[in-house]
């Protein structure tokens, strides 16, 4: 999980560097420009993903010594280890997941 936490971390600074606007002073034509703002619109969604990604990793980490860690927040059954691995930051047991 730590791991992963350093990914995110850098993963959302290199999406917010990505997504600064350019300056006056980068002549670009009209089609740059619309490449540009698509860009950007797609690393603002990528950001917020990654944060709230990051955000439930932070959660778990909270959890961690509590017994409610790798339990469900919704059915308190525990999730299943694979989830956990590949979806570290999922809080629901599947089933509670697709309601």
């Amino acid at each position: 999980m730590e791991a992963k936490l350093i990914e995110f971390k850098a993963s959302i600074k290199e999406l917010r560097e990505a997504s600064k606007p350019k300056g006056l002073d980068n002549a670009v034509g009209r089609l740059s420009r619309m490449d540009y703002i698509n860009n950007k619109a797609i690393s603002e969604s990528q950001i917020q993903k990654t944060e709230s990604e990051l955000n439930g990793l932070h959660r778990w980490l909270s959890l961690y010594d509590s017994p409610k860690f790798g339990n469900c927040s919704r059915c308190d059954n525990e999730i299943n280890i694979n989830r956990l691995l590949l979806i570290p930051s999922s809080s629901r047991f599947i089933k509670c997941a697709n309601i």
